[in-house]
């Protein structure tokens, strides 16, 4: 968090890291599993979706966001960042999902936002699924066991 002052008072801008849980690890990001993951426009859509998730009954630690260039290296596109294991795994995943990895990182590196959110029955993906659309989520997809399916 940063903060400056001013003659009105103390401003503070919020980070990322101030809002989000990070996604467990360091690792490259993985195929989730019972998770609802979609694209929002920028880190205020965001924050008003962590918001509205709190109060839908979501808990602030299972939501995970990747934005900027942190958010482009965890994904890492190529898996060059990861050794051999993440070149291996990006190879098979392009075979399985074509260039839409590579369409995620274009994404947070125009300043996109992806989040994450845990579905893990039908009533909790319902309740992701209404907060993301009013938040002008895009390219939502939810991930079971070895299935996904898009949504929007």
């Amino acid at each position: 968090m940063r903060g400056t002052s001013g003659t009105k008072g103390l401003v503070i801008a919020l980070t990322p890291e101030d809002i989000f849980a990070e996604p467990p690890g360091s690792d490259l990001l993985a195929e989730p599993r019972h998770r609802l993951v979609a694209r929002l426009p920028d880190l205020d859509e965001a924050g008003s979706a962590l918001a509205e998730m709190t109060s839908a009954g979501f808990r602030t630690d299972e939501v995970f966001v990747i934005c900027g260039d942190e958010g482009i290296r965890r994904l890492d596109p190529a898996g060059r960042h990861h050794g051999l294991k993440g070149r291996v795994v990006r190879a098979v995943d392009y075979l399985t999902y074509g260039e839409r990895i590579e369409k995620e990182a274009a994404y947070l590196e125009a300043g996109g936002v992806i989040i994450s959110l845990p579905a893990r029955d039908q009533n909790e993906r319902e309740r992701a699924e209404n907060v993301l659309r009013a938040r002008h989520a895009s390219r939502m997809r939810y991930w079971g066991d070895w299935t996904f399916e898009d949504i929007i």
